[in-house]
C-alpha cells in the first residue's frame, strides 16, 4: 500500500480470488462478507469456518503468495478488531464498536513541539477525536476511545490543559455546525448573485420572502473593470502543450491556443474565395479556442463525414470545393 496504485490493485486481485471461492463455494458461505481493499470481515458460526474462508480464498491465488489471517472473539464479550476499530456483537444482534489501534503500533503522532502551525496541530488533535467518537456506538465505548487518544496525545508532547481547550473547542463547533445545518434544513435552496450592492440583495430578500419562495440568497463577489483589463501576473506566458500546433502556427504566438472567450474568423484559402469574398466564417467560443479550431480542422478534412456535413467549414467546401481539401487552406 506504499504507492497510489497499490489500492486499486489489492481490490482488483481480492475480487479475482473471491468470484472463485467465497462467492460460489456453498459449503462456506457465511452470514455476513465485505472487504474494504485487503481487510475482510464476516460473521461465521465457529472459527473453523472462518478459516476454510480464508483457506478457500488463498488457493485461487496462482502465485500462492497470499496469507491470511484470522482474529476471532475469544469469548462472546471479547471485542475482535477490523481497520480502526474493534467490534464485539451482543446478544441481540446489536454492535458495539470503540478505537482501534494496533499493538505493536508506536504512540507516535504529529509532536507538540513540531515545527507546525499551531491551527494544523489542534486539527489534527480534533480530527482523533472526532475518528473516535465516529467510531463508537455508545458513550461507554466514546469514553474509552477518547481515553486512548488521550494517552496517544499526552505521549506526543501535549499537555492535559491543552487537550481539555481542544475538547471544548470541539463542543462549540458541534454546536455551531448543527445550529448552521438546522438553518439549512429549513432552506430548500440557493440563489447565487453577483454582488451588486447591499440595498440591490435586499429587495431580492425581500421579495423572496413576500412571495414566500423558500431560498437563501447568496451573493458573490463581481468582477470589476479592472479583472477584465489588468493581469496580477502580467510577465507570465500561456503555455501550449505540443509542440507543432496547428492553431499557434496560425495564430502566429505560441501559446495563442489557450485564449478563452473569444469572436475569431476564419478565412477560406482559396484564391478564388479570396476575391468574392466567399468562405468566411465568424464564431465565438468560451472554451480554449485550440479546441475550436481542432473540430473545424477535422471538419475541413473530412466535409462529406456524417458527422461533420452540417459543420460551416464541411459545408463550404462540399458547396463550393467537392474535392476533398487540406486544413492549410483555411486562414
Amino acid at each position: 500500500m506504499g504507492v497510489r496504485p497499490a489500492p486499486l490493485g489489492a481490490i482488483i486481485k481480492m475480487w479475482k480470488l473471491e468470484r472463485n471461492s467465497v462467492y460460489v463455494d456453498q459449503r462456506i458461505t457465511p452470514t455476513y462478507y465485505g472487504r474494504y481493499y485487503d481487510d475482510l470481515g464476516a460473521i461465521t458460526t465457529n472459527i473453523r469456518k472462518a478459516q476454510l474462508i480464508c483457506l478457500s480464498i488463498e488457493s485461487q491465488d496462482p502465485d500462492h503468495r497470499i496469507r491470511l489471517t484470522v482474529d476471532y472473539p475469544e469469548s462472546r464479550n471479547s471485542f475482535t478488531p477490523f481497520l480502526n476499530m474493534e467490534v464485539k456483537i451482543n446478544q441481540d444482534g446489536s454492535l458495539d464498536t470503540r478505537l482501534f489501534r494496533k499493538p505493536q503500533k508506536k504512540l507516535l503522532t504529529l509532536h507538540a513541539s513540531s515545527h507546525h502551525p499551531l491551527s494544523v496541530k489542534e486539527h489534527t488533535a480534533a480530527n482523533m477525536y472526532d475518528t473516535a467518537d465516529n467510531v463508537s456506538s455508545n458513550t461507554v465505548n466514546k469514553q474509552y476511545s477518547e481515553r486512548m487518544v488521550d494517552e496517544l496525545l499526552i505521549n506526543n508532547g501535549y499537555n492535559n490543559r491543552v487537550l481539555q481547550q481542544i475538547k471544548d473547542r470541539r463542543k462549540r463547533n458541534r454546536s455551531y455546525r448543527k445550529r448552521r445545518e438546522n438553518r439549512v434544513l429549513n432552506t430548500v435552496t440557493s440563489l447565487k448573485i453577483p454582488f451588486l450592492s447591499d440595498k440591490c440583495t435586499a429587495k431580492i430578500k425581500e421579495a423572496a420572502k413576500s412571495l414566500q419562495i423558500p431560498i437563501r440568497v447568496v451573493t458573490t463577489p463581481g468582477k470589476k473593470l479592472r479583472d477584465f483589463l489588468t493581469s496580477s501576473r502580467p510577465r507570465d506566458k500561456k503555455k501550449c502543450s505540443t509542440n507543432n500546433c496547428r492553431t499557434c502556427l496560425a495564430l502566429g504566438d505560441k501559446g495563442q491556443c489557450t485564449v478563452q472567450n473569444v469572436v475569431y474568423e476564419v478565412k477560406c484559402g482559396y484564391t478564388e474565395c479570396l476575391q468574392s469574398g466567399v468562405g468566411i466564417y465568424n464564431g465565438e467560443t468560451y472554451r480554449p479556442i485550440g479546441e475550436r479550431f481542432i473540430e473545424h480542422y477535422r471538419s475541413a478534412n473530412n466535409p462529406t463525414a456524417k458527422s461533420y456535413r452540417d459543420m460551416p467549414l464541411a459545408k463550404h467546401y462540399n458547396s463550393h470545393h467537392p474535392r476533398p481539401a487540406s486544413i492549410r487552406d483555411w486562414n
